[in-house]
């Protein structure tokens, strides 16, 4: 039985955990989200609320195996060049701006669904700049367009964001059944998001394109023949998997397969492919895991249970408040421990908030560049590449797709989705 002392530590340790991740920075120094969750573990760990055995029993394997897998897959792709053609050719064969943006995030939104969103922008958006810049066009709308796309097509799979990954783990819904229920909604909320990025940024699109400026790109073919035909492999292992429980071992072994033979096809290293893993993203994910271990072990959970069920209003509210309830969590906290927190309310039976709260979570996070981790890699990426991205510039458009889409997907989840 928890004593009242180890209750009050691992209270202190959470909020001050959940505090620090929805700040970016205290008298102007950085706070880097990893660097919060893991410190938030390790004061777990220091303060005996848990022991190293349970801290490293709340770690969940299957989540950090997965992305670890599809980030191999990723990185084989971008070291070969892939993003860079495929940016090429949707330029080359832009007539003009609405064009271009509609093909881009249609590009953007189907690579995210297939693997891990935060990856894709990461990769996605210098080669946009450049391509923008050859085309002597703004890049910024375009910059935007790349982060609401990644959000919004990463919602139709279980391997499009890590908190969906965790959600497919945690729920045990199949693949199939998610995207089953989730493509129809992805599919419209994108189309949904083009109209509205276009009609925010309708100025900046009115300005002709410069088709002819757009330079070739170094392309490893053979490379981008083995990594693709490694994807498609897991995809259909994906999709035949009965289990959420087989996607971690069938990602591993893609990833594995790729980093052992992918220096065989190119002159790509292992070493170069490891490298490219965005491994931020797995330490938050670790550190968050052993602070909520701690809340769980030292009987907080319960009390955010009764909290969070208190406010849901009962089976026929459930829907609507646990959306509310994610919107506004994901906004001030980020999507991905917004998600690990309120997974601790959801039925685990229940089909229908599992998937409201995948859906919700990550279209919520194109609000502001903090309501996701995915937009904070978009700017921070482009400012490397001189391109500034003001909040203001994000929200005009972020904001009423978040509305629209939010709106949109929790009444089509309702409508397809059994309650």
């Amino acid at each position: 039985m928890p004593s009242s002392v180890t209750l009050a530590l691992a209270t202190a340790v959470f909020l001050v955990t959940y505090v620090l991740i929805s700040l970016r920075t205290i008298r102007r120094f950085p706070i880097e989200r990893p660097g919060v969750a893991m410190l938030g573990g390790a004061l777990m760990l220091l303060f005996g609320v848990l022991t190293p055995a349970e801290a490293l029993l709340a770690i969940n394997l299957n989540v950090i195996l997965l992305l670890v897998g599809m980030m191999i897959l990723v990185s084989g792709l971008e070291v070969c060049g892939f993003f860079d053609l495929v940016s090429s050719r949707i330029a080359s064969r832009a007539k003009s701006q609405i064009s271009f943006l509609t093909w881009l995030m249609v590009a953007t939104a189907t690579l995210s669904a297939l693997v891990v969103n935060d990856t894709v922008a990461l990769l996605v958006t210098p080669v946009v700049i450049r391509t923008a810049r050859a085309l002597r066009v703004n890049p910024v709308p375009y910059v935007v367009a790349v982060a609401i796309a990644a959000n919004v097509g990463s919602v139709a799979t279980e391997v499009g964001n890590p908190q969906n990954a965790f959600i497919a783990i945690r729920s045990g819904i199949p693949f199939v059944v998610f995207s089953a229920y989730l493509l129809p909604v992805t599919v419209a909320c994108l189309a949904v998001s083009i109209g509205l990025v276009w009609l925010v940024f309708r100025k900046e699109f009115a300005a002709p394109i410069v088709a002819s400026a757009v330079p070739p790109v170094p392309v490893q073919r053979r490379g981008v023949a083995l990594t693709f035909g490694v994807m498609i492999a897991v995809s259909a292992a994906f999709l035949a998997s009965p289990s959420p429980v087989w996607l971690p071992l069938v990602a591993l072994a893609g990833g594995s397969f790729v980093l052992f033979f992918l220096p065989f096809f190119s002159n790509v290293t292992p070493r170069a492919l490891i490298a490219k893993v965005d491994w931020g993203i797995i330490l938050f994910f670790i550190g968050l895991f052993i602070v909520l271990g701690g809340v769980r072990a030292s009987g907080l959970s319960n009390t955010i249970q009764d909290g969070f069920t208190s406010a849901l209003g009962g089976r026929s509210g459930g829907l609507v408040w646990l959306v509310g309830l994610s919107a506004l969590l994901s906004n001030l906290i980020s999507n991905v421990p917004a998600v690990l927190l309120l997974a601790e309310v959801v039925p685990q039976n229940s089909t229908q908030l599992w998937l409201a709260l995948a859906a919700s979570s990550t279209l919520a996070g194109n609000a502001t560049i903090l309501g996701a981790a995915c937009n904070v890699i978009v700017v921070q990426g482009a400012s490397r590449d001189g391109v500034t991205v003001t909040m203001k510039d994000f929200v005009k458009a972020g904001l009423p797709v978040t509305a629209a889409t939010l709106v949109l997907s929790t009444v089509l989840i309702a409508l397809l989705v059994p309650a």
